[in-house]
C-alpha cells in the first residue's frame, strides 16, 4: 500500500513539476546582435533644413551666460552605452530667440534632427523637444 502512493504522489509531482520546467527551457533561446540600430532608437519626426524647433534648457546661468541669439550648436545622437561609446553629430541649428526661461527658438540649417537630440555649444547642452513649445498654465499643458 505504501509503494502504491508513493508512485501517486511521485507522479502528482511530477504533473505539478513539468509545467513549472516548461518556459525556462523554451526561454532559453540567444539572440544575434542586431546589425542595424534597434527600433526603438528609431523616431518617426525628422527635423530637417528650415524647420523652427524649440530647444529646452535647465534654466541655469551658464546656459544663459553661453548660449544667445545666432549662436550655431551642433545636433548629437546620444546612443545607449550598450551600443556604441560615442554620439554621432547629425546636424546644426541656429538660436533663434530666447522663449521663456527655459526653452530657445532654433532653426535647424544643417543636416536633420530629431526630437530627444542633444544640441551642444563648448559643456553646455540643450534638448531638442519638438516643433512646437509646450506652456505651462495653472497646472495644466497647453500646446501653442
Amino acid at each position: 500500500m505504501t509503494q502504491l502512493t508513493g508512485k501517486k504522489i511521485l507522479r502528482a509531482l511530477w504533473l505539478l513539476l513539468v509545467p513549472l520546467l516548461m518556459p525556462a527551457v523554451v526561454h532559453a533561446v540567444t539572440y544575434s546582435f542586431p546589425e542595424n540600430e534597434p527600433a526603438y532608437l528609431k523616431d518617426e519626426a525628422v527635423i530637417n533644413v528650415g524647420t523652427k524647433l524649440y530647444l529646452f534648457h535647465s534654466g541655469s546661468e551658464d546656459v544663459r551666460k553661453a548660449i544667445n541669439a545666432n549662436d550655431i550648436l551642433v545636433v548629437y545622437r546620444e546612443y545607449p552605452s550598450g551600443i556604441s561609446p560615442e554620439a554621432r553629430e547629425t546636424g546644426k541649428v541656429k538660436i533663434l530667440s530666447t522663449s521663456g526661461g527655459y526653452y530657445y527658438e532654433a532653426e535647424v540649417i544643417e543636416g536633420s534632427v530629431q526630437p530627444g537630440y542633444l544640441a551642444r555649444k563648448g559643456t553646455v547642452a540643450c534638448f531638442i523637444t519638438s516643433f512646437r513649445k509646450i506652456v505651462h498654465r495653472q497646472s495644466r499643458f497647453f500646446i501653442q
